[in-house]
């Protein structure tokens, strides 16, 4: 596997692409580091790459041809990585994968090696739950546009605090799936959630525990239903939300940030705490936390 150095010392190139690797050219990075690679493996798998090297014939010198690449050592590690016929998980996160598509039409990377790399970065992603997702609308995107199901419904676990009123965050989702159908996923997932936070309110059972001063009157009740649903809407943005307590999760007692509902030492006093914490335990399980609106067809490709 690569082993990323300081910078003072340079990009540790692993094979197949260091010296001691078969290669019949360099390419070489902005910051002077070199690849070793072999010219008909390129030339098979991007046409811009055989447009670059058609006129290189086989020489009999000891110095091979050099072929500036104007990126960084990391990022054309990765494009090599693509190209080749190579495993190499720890090149693909999410981050490289999306730099990666970006320059698809520069280099010409056939989209099922983009595919290809999606899926291997998703799968580090499936199997640490607790790692989180950067830039998780574009890589929805990807995973939209590559027919994904499996990652459509799992990225968007991540993407609950997007601001979907946000113009260019919209326009970039629908020009990077290429369809505004993703955009109607998730903006009927956030339909769904809004609708469904009455059970979450449901679970605590407010009509039955809340003191007289703030149950007495509709607009007082339901000013503090309002709160305590503003207190859920934030609870739960994280992509697994775990409850280990019903009254400090939505900031019924005491205070915890943002998630705070004002009461007094009435309300809730002499509640079953531990009875309403498996209720709400119950009724996060229920709440819409994916896409239920997915691509047509799962083409969850084997390439």
């Amino acid at each position: 596997m690569a082993d990323f150095m300081d910078a003072t010392l340079g990009y540790a190139v692993s094979p197949p692409f260091d010296n001691a690797s078969p290669g019949d050219c360099y390419f070489q990075a902005t910051d002077g580091t070199r690849f070793k690679v072999l010219r008909h493996v390129l030339v098979d798998t991007s046409p811009y790459f055989a447009e670059l090297l058609k006129d290189v014939s086989p020489s009999a010198s000891p110095e091979l041809p050099t072929f500036d690449i104007d990126e960084d050592a990391k990022t054309v590690h990765a494009l090599l990585a693509f190209l080749y016929p190579v495993h190499v998980p720890d090149l693909l996160n999410g981050a490289l994968i999306l730099k990666l598509a970006e320059m698809e039409e520069k280099y010409r990377i056939p989209e099922s090696r983009i595919a290809l790399g999606f899926s291997t970065a998703m799968e580090i992603y499936y199997q640490d739950k607790t790692k989180p997702i950067e830039r998780a609308i574009e890589l929805f995107s990807l995973a939209w546009r590559f027919d994904s199901r499996q990652a459509c419904q799992f990225i968007s676990r991540h993407i609950h605090s997007v601001d979907l009123t946000n113009k260019s965050i919209v326009g970039k989702l629908v020009s990077c799936s290429k369809t505004i159908d993703s955009y109607i996923a998730l903006t009927d997932l956030r339909r769904q959630r809004e609708f469904a936070l009455d059970g979450i309110i449901e679970a605590l059972e407010p009509k039955k525990y809340l003191c007289p001063s703030h149950s007495s009157s509709d607009k007082m009740f339901f000013t503090f239903v309002s709160m305590m649903k503003t207190a859920a809407r934030n609870a739960l943005l994280a992509p697994f939300p775990t409850c280990r307590d019903a009254f400090s999760f939505l900031g019924i007692q005491g205070t915890d940030g943002i998630r705070v509902v004002t009461w007094c030492s009435s309300c809730y006093a002499g509640a079953d705490r531990t009875r309403l914490t498996t209720q709400l335990r119950e009724a996060i399980s229920r709440y819409p936390q994916m896409v239920s609106i997915v691509p047509d067809e799962d083409v969850w490709r084997v390439w």
